[in-house]
């Protein structure tokens, strides 16, 4: 893709022709409030630190530092148990049921994704047998045909030789 240069009198233009110069201003005005605010919010902090004696300023710094070694290893962890995941077959959207907090080293990361991954097959492996049951019998008294269809399969099946381990060949006419 070519890069388009345009002067400012050109890009102005180009604006007016397409009827943007409304949205144009909101969007200038919205990132030039945002810069104004962060600027206000800085100002504000440096006032503040300004006021501080030295032990104060230490402090303050040695708070902050340890709050964003915090965030990066958290960050790390993250990233640790997203790339466990994807080893593992699993998708990075779990990352939300591993609890990072308690996970200190790799070995670690390893062993709750893994135990984790462990139990997702459980379920699905418990839904499976679920499902390859199939229907229950009717209970007594419900309705249904008592089985009577099912009984009639089995006699004919049992008649016509049909079932495993019978002796009998014979078949009934009906």
């Amino acid at each position: 893709m070519d890069k388009i240069e345009l002067t400012e009198e050109e890009f102005l233009a180009k604006i007016k022709e397409g009827n943007l110069s409304d949205y144009l201003a909101k969007y200038t005005q919205k990132i030039g409030d945002q810069r104004t605010s962060e600027g206000i919010s800085t100002f504000k902090k440096n006032l503040e630190k300004k006021d501080l004696s030295d032990k104060e300023r230490i402090l303050s710094l040695e708070t902050e530092l340890k709050e964003m070694k915090d965030n990066k290893a958290k960050d790390d962890k993250k990233t640790m148990v997203i790339a466990e995941l994807k080893k593992q077959n699993l998708s990075d959207g779990f990352l939300k049921y591993i609890k990072i907090d308690d996970l200190d080293d790799q070995s670690k990361i390893v062993e709750a994704v893994k135990n984790f991954k462990d139990d997702l097959l459980n379920v699905s492996q418990a839904e499976i047998d679920q499902k390859l049951k199939g229907d229950a019998p009717p209970v007594k008294g419900l309705p249904g045909n008592g089985g009577d269809s099912t009984l009639e399969t089995y006699v004919e099946n049992k008649n016509a030789g049909k079932i495993a381990g019978n002796p009998f060949a014979g078949k009934l006419e009906k």
